[in-house]
């Protein structure tokens, strides 16, 4: 799959952003992201990408139960979301997010804070091919400050405090999604489904159990791969 080229910007490694794809948590980060940017903000905290994390595996989870993965948090945290909200499994959106601004349930909380700490710092792994090993072995304010050293990342960390901690997207990488943004939706999305497809092989239709009906928006997304020969 070739995404849109860009005379400034690393593309040989933003396409690798999803290679290792052993736990969902990078495909919902980072789609979390782009959908911010596309709203407008370059400055996000973690707070407000696991409440869309959360929120765009709502519908996958609540109502069809697909697995995400074994022991995987976004998938234990939608449950439990669900049973102490009773939501509909095709709730609004708006509502989901709504909800988990005022929710202080303490297992949710915990759990958001099992989103935030790794998913953040290895997204862009592929970027940073001199940090190995024991460079990731470090606490998570300090691996922070270590990245923030590294050139011509997508997004640097801001003030650190747990899940207000904030990341600023590069002003080259907000036009870069910006104006790709749909093909880039499209290739999360892909790259979702196929990752959804190995953890649930006997479920029939991925494609049409990501998002309420009246949501579904993929046409496009089907005929640009469709049309990349993929």
């Amino acid at each position: 799959m070739q995404l849109p080229y860009s005379d400034v910007l690393d593309i040989a490694h933003f396409s690798r952003l999803f290679d290792n794809k052993s736990e969902c948590y990078k495909l919902f980060w980072f789609q979390a992201i782009a959908r911010k940017v596309k709203e407008g903000h370059k400055v996000i905290t973690f707070k407000t990408l696991i409440n869309e994390m959360i929120a765009d595996a709502w519908y996958m989870v609540s109502e069809y139960r697909l697995n995400l993965g074994p022991n995987d948090a976004l998938e234990r945290v939608v449950h439990r979301l669900s049973e102490i909200s009773h939501m509909k499994s095709s709730e609004k959106k708006e509502e989901i997010l709504n909800y988990l601004e005022i929710c202080k349930d303490k297992e949710v909380m915990s759990l958001k804070r099992t989103l935030a700490q790794n998913v953040p710092y290895r997204l862009q792994a592929p970027f940073m091919e001199s940090m190995k090993g024991k460079e990731w072995q470090r606490t998570r304010e300090n691996l922070a400050a270590r990245i923030n050293q590294e050139r011509r990342l997508m997004y640097y960390f801001l003030q650190f405090n747990g899940l207000d901690t904030q990341i600023e997207i590069q002003d080259e990488w907000v036009d870069y999604i910006e104006r790709n943004y749909e093909i880039i939706q499209g290739w999360v999305e892909l790259n979702l489904i196929q990752y959804l497809q190995r953890r649930n092989p006997s479920v029939p239709g991925i494609v049409d159990k990501l998002y309420p009906p009246k949501e579904r928006k993929l046409e496009k997304v089907k005929n640009y791969w469709k049309n990349c020969g993929t």
